[in-house]
């Protein structure tokens, strides 16, 4: 496949919540950052980071690279705050917008999706780049399979009935969202302050490339892929 001209953004940061320390998991020898980063390093890969410890691994690895940038005080005290029910990754991301020029494709990608290959992204921008009226492209799981929908304590069917046995392959495909990718023109970013600026397309993943580690289950069925 051609190389396609692109800036990759993501971000790394030194402790989580649900898996502590995970981005330094150690998956088949090397830590969960190493395997996404190693696969895009090709590339013009910046990341936005608060850990000094990524940055001395990464020093010290074959990614020279790379380009790291360090995490604003105003994006880590946003993380930080409790009472902000949000993440900074879209202003990292519209500050990275910022530097480049208005028509250069833009790739926010998620270091926790550790079997993303590189010629999936180089496939969603040309889909992106071959529909003249998108404006995003964002990786999801195409599922077709009965979902219920919980809310608080009441619980909904979306496509399940209780008076006929349905085949699931009738069934209308769900889209669930992936963090393996979110494509648009910085320009397009900008204007509409969106990672996902409208019009937008889905790109279904393979089961392989949309897991993402969120979880210790993850992390697990990551090592077993990985090793296998």
């Amino acid at each position: 496949m051609v190389k396609i001209d692109m800036k990759v953004f993501t971000i790394i940061k030194e402790d989580s919540k649900r898996i502590p320390y995970k981005n330094f998991k150690d998956i088949n020898g090397h830590p969960l950052w190493w395997h996404l980063l190693s696969e895009l390093k090709d590339l013009d890969v910046t990341v936005n980071s608060d850990s000094q410890k990524f940055i001395d691994q990464i020093q010290n690895s074959n990614m020279k690279s790379i380009n790291v940038i360090k995490r604003k005080q105003r994006h880590i005290d946003w993380e930080n705050n409790e009472n902000i029910d949000s993440s900074p990754v879209e202003d990292m991301l519209f500050d990275f917008c910022h530097t480049l020029d208005t028509s250069e494709i833009v790739v926010l990608t998620h270091i926790t999706s550790p079997f993303l290959k590189k010629n999936t992204i180089f496939d969603a921008v040309n889909v992106l780049r071959n529909d003249p009226y998108a404006k995003s492209i964002h990786s999801v799981l195409k599922i077709q399979d009965f979902v219920w929908l919980k809310n608080d304590s009441d619980v909904s069917s979306v496509n399940f009935f209780t008076d006929r046995v349905q085949r699931t392959q009738d069934l209308s495909p769900i889209f669930v969202s992936k963090g393996a990718f979110f494509i648009a023109k910085a320009g397009d970013i900008l204007d509409q302050k969106k990672r996902l600026p409208e019009p937008l397309l889905f790109y279904p993943l393979s089961h392989i490339e949309s897991v993402e580690i969120d979880n210790f289950d993850d992390l697990e069925f990551a090592r077993f892929l990985k090793d296998k």
